[in-house]
């Protein structure tokens, strides 16, 4: 579960509390085998109608045929097992596969995360992408593992969703977007243009740097546009997350004016 070679290996990841695994549900996920408190056990159980559920229209009228095993699990013994501080009593196990970069590069949006260290951000990001449509989330070496237990909370769930590509070096990422033909945005706080001058084009990729020092080299040689949003003082910067579901937005919004 905290053992990324172990993910890597197995090509399974642990979805932890209910939110993420109704999250992962909801994006078409498989769950092998789902760890639960008894008393919540009922949440998963294939007994009744798949549409019996409250969330069925949510997760998808066949979400009972996409979940194996269920084993009901005391909390004395399962809550130590939580990566969360504060457990909630599931735990599942779910395949995941990797897009490769030249799949991932065929969305119409992108989302890049270059270095970002924070798992609860890098999860934050992922759900915004989804929120806002776009297709693919790509992941360059040193990012934290997007389908580790902290990173799937902060994404809801929802990473199964969208294509997930991982561990290519910047320079290697965004040459295969301009192959694509994508119109690449770097996020920064001294941008050339703000949020309403962004530019509309078939194939858009937004990229956001590391918390702390931002966009690299690479990305500022490897990219087109640079978009900072406009803050009144003293504030200076935002957390990457929000300002990453900030511009995914504009960027929707300049698509649907074009």
């Amino acid at each position: 579960m905290r053992d990324r070679r172990q993910r890597d290996a197995s090509g399974r990841a642990v979805v932890e509390g209910p939110r993420a695994v109704d999250g992962a549900l909801a994006s078409g996920a498989t769950l092998e085998a789902v760890f639960a408190r008894p008393e919540l056990v009922g949440r998963y159980a294939p007994e009744g109608a798949p549409d019996g559920h409250p969330d069925a229209q949510r997760l998808g009228a066949g979400y009972r045929q996409r979940i194996g095993a269920i084993h009901p699990v005391p909390a004395d013994v399962l809550d130590p097992l939580a990566d969360a501080m504060n457990p909630q009593g599931v735990l599942a196990i779910a395949p995941f596969v990797d897009a490769a970069l030249d799949e991932a590069a065929t969305a119409e949006r992108v989302v890049v995360l270059e270095a970002v260290r924070d798992p609860g951000n890098a999860g934050a990001v992922v759900r915004s992408a989804v929120a806002a449509g776009f297709g693919a989330v790509i992941a360059t070496a040193g990012t934290t593992d997007l389908w580790s237990p902290k990173a799937l909370r902060g994404a809801a769930g929802l990473t199964f969703g969208p294509l997930v590509c991982r561990g290519h070096s910047t320079a290697e990422v965004l040459s295969a977007l301009f192959d694509a033909g994508h119109v690449r945005v770097r996020a920064t706080p001294d941008g050339d243009i703000g949020v309403d001058r962004l530019p509309s084009a078939e194939r858009m990729t937004l990229v956001v740097g590391n918390e702390a020092h931002g966009p690299s080299d690479e990305a500022v040689g490897g990219t087109d546009v640079a978009v900072s949003i406009s803050m009144q003082h003293p504030v200076d910067s935002l957390n990457v997350a929000v300002a990453a579901a900030v511009l995914m937005y504009a960027m929707r919004e300049a698509a649907s004016n074009s």
